[in-house]
């Protein structure tokens, strides 16, 4: 949500690695008149290490119609919005959405994949779990992220034939290597 405005707005970031995947999103949105019709740019930036981090990000206009979907994934807690996963997840997972999150979030781990998700509590990841079973039909657990780095989804190998299945037809082939074997 903008600080001073009504309405809010979506950022997209992807390292230079992701240029494809990143203005595929890019001409998702501007098609649909989301974001400016310039192309992103590659920018650079000097991280606390002094590593070089070059990335092109996208972001859309402020729309207040925008809202409801900043209210849904953030609450406020001591003054500081916090991403959540809401409990109304389930009606918003499709194929579409789990290859765009993949995408996005997702890593081949071994014979299955993971999904970074080290923002949300163990619980959260828990129901979403049990929908991704549900919904879906994929054994994914709960995996450490590290110390005080969250948690990560992992899909197991016996899932990856069924997720794969499920998402590829949304995958850039630039990305199928995401899915390992599958």
């Amino acid at each position: 949500k903008r600080n001073r405005g009504i309405g809010s707005r979506i950022k997209f970031e992807q390292s230079s690695k992701n240029v494809e995947y990143l203005m595929w999103f890019y001409s998702y949105l501007s098609t649909r008149g989301y974001c400016n019709i310039n192309k992103p740019k590659l920018k650079k930036r000097i991280r606390k290490n002094g590593e070089i981090y070059f990335h092109y990000s996208i972001n859309t206009y402020t729309f207040s119609s925008f809202n409801w979907i900043h209210d849904m994934f953030y609450k406020q807690i001591d003054g500081k919005f916090v991403k959540i996963i809401p409990n109304n997840i389930e009606q918003y997972l499709n194929p579409l959405v789990l290859a765009i999150w993949f995408m996005d979030d997702g890593s081949k781990l071994g014979k299955g994949a993971k999904i970074a998700t080290n923002c949300f509590t163990y619980n959260e990841l828990s129901q979403l779990c049990e929908i991704l079973k549900t919904k879906f039909n994929l054994t994914v657990t709960i995996h450490s992220g590290g110390k005080n780095k969250g948690y990560t989804l992992y899909i197991s190998s016996q899932s990856m034939p069924t997720f794969s299945k499920i998402v590829k037809p949304y995958i850039l082939p630039t990305l199928y290597y995401k899915l390992g074997d599958y």
